[in-house]
């Protein structure tokens, strides 16, 4: 009978609003009790003092097809490795790849391996500079359906690349087509922006795009610099963002390689628009920057004036809920599993860098000190992170 027992740490979970010293009791995996000086009990204390203990933190974008791809990364890389107990394949694979992403790359990570499923049977293995939904063929909605129905303990909704490079002469066809299975699927979109990757192809317009999407649905790369993006020629966002915000259509960051840009995300949040999640669109390409982690991304919101409590909120129970998995994620309490990040807020001054190289001091680092997830403690793997 395994007991764990976090003693002395600032327990900081937003959905049960606790922020203040507490201990928590875990035993067999699961958390047993929360409280101020538990007793030991013959429990394994571990000593989080002057740490800061959260819910397990949840990276809802990546790409985690390890072995295939351009990308394809661990995902106990990003995932347990980096201080996150939940990651989230962002439409790596269509429904023709997906058993073998669950055999292979799911089941055998130590971290929670969720997915969402591509619109295109070709999924985002040829890479996005690909028209991977250009030909009206490579959408089969049956093929879809079955795989999801045969995995909705892992599917969490339909991955579709809204670019001028992906859709080619189809247009907004295939969002079209999306839409339809997505309802009958009860299954949420997740729609990436921004033309980061076509040479000259024309992305459709933001609103075009947005009319397709209902509440739940999700906009990854909010804060994209490149064409199709959520704002203006004049810097503005786009009327029909604004519509989309009031409508529950949901934001989020989606750093990666091209799509977080610092200028632009201080526009877009004087404007109003603030992110629902936090997520790094981490993959091979970007480990060793500018991503990093989620930890370091989470600290990058910091510098453009987001608090601890906003982004550890963002990257557990707004991340659960984007998920639709508030029921078993985003939360520490009795009788849960007991998935808990425990992290160093360090005040020292370090140079965030965008996806562009764009610049920006900060003030405060998050790094991960170690995780707990089905009863064991997970060290995190070295990183040159900032």
């Amino acid at each position: 009978m395994r007991r764990l027992l976090l003693k002395g740490g600032r327990l900081l979970d937003p959905a049960s609003g606790l922020d203040r010293l507490l201990d928590v009791r875990i035993q067999n995996g699961t958390v047993k009790a929360i409280g101020v000086s538990l007793p030991a009990a013959g429990a394994t204390v571990l000593n989080v003092k002057g740490l800061v203990v959260v819910p397990g933190l949840i990276d809802v974008h990546l790409h985690l097809m390890n072995g295939l791809g351009a990308f394809g990364a661990d995902p106990d890389l990003f995932g347990v490795g980096s201080g996150v107990t939940t990651v989230v394949d962002a439409g790596s694979t269509g429904h023709s790849l997906f058993p073998v992403f669950r055999r292979y790359v799911a089941e055998p990570a130590r971290s929670r391996v969720l997915a969402y499923v591509n619109l295109s049977t070709l999924g985002s293995v040829a890479g996005p500079g690909y028209a991977a939904l250009a030909d009206p063929r490579l959408i089969d909605e049956e093929k879809i359906a079955a795989v999801v129905e045969a995995n909705r303990d892992r599917i969490v909704g339909i991955k579709v690349m809204a670019t001028g490079t992906a859709l080619g002469a189809e247009g907004l066809k295939p969002l079209k087509r999306a839409r339809r299975l997505a309802d009958s699927l009860q299954l949420p979109l997740l729609v990436h922006i921004g033309e980061s990757w076509g040479r000259g192809a024309e992305p459709p317009p933001i609103g075009k795009v947005l009319a397709h999407l209902r509440p739940g649905d999700i906009v990854t790369h909010m804060f994209t610099a490149h064409p199709g993006g959520l704002l203006d020629p004049n810097g503005k966002l786009w009327p029909q963002v604004c519509d989309a915000r009031d409508s529950r259509i949901l934001f989020d960051v989606g750093h990666g390689l091209h799509n977080l840009n610092f200028d632009v995300a201080r526009r877009v949040l004087d404007q109003g628009l603030q992110p629902d999640g936090v997520s790094t669109d981490g993959h091979r390409g970007n480990r060793a920057g500018p991503v990093y982690d989620l930890p370091t991304t989470m600290a990058k919101l910091m510098a453009l004036g987001f608090s601890l409590s906003q982004v550890v909120e963002m990257a557990t129970a707004n991340a659960a809920r984007l998920l639709r998995r508030e029921k078993e994620l985003g939360a520490i309490r009795v009788g849960r599993p007991a998935e808990i990040t425990v992290l160093r807020s360090e005040e020292r001054e370090w140079e965030a860098v965008d996806s562009q190289q764009g610049k920006l001091k900060a003030r405060q680092a998050l790094v991960p000190v170690f995780t707990i997830r089905n009863g064991a403690v997970c060290d995190p793997l070295p990183s040159e992170r900032p």
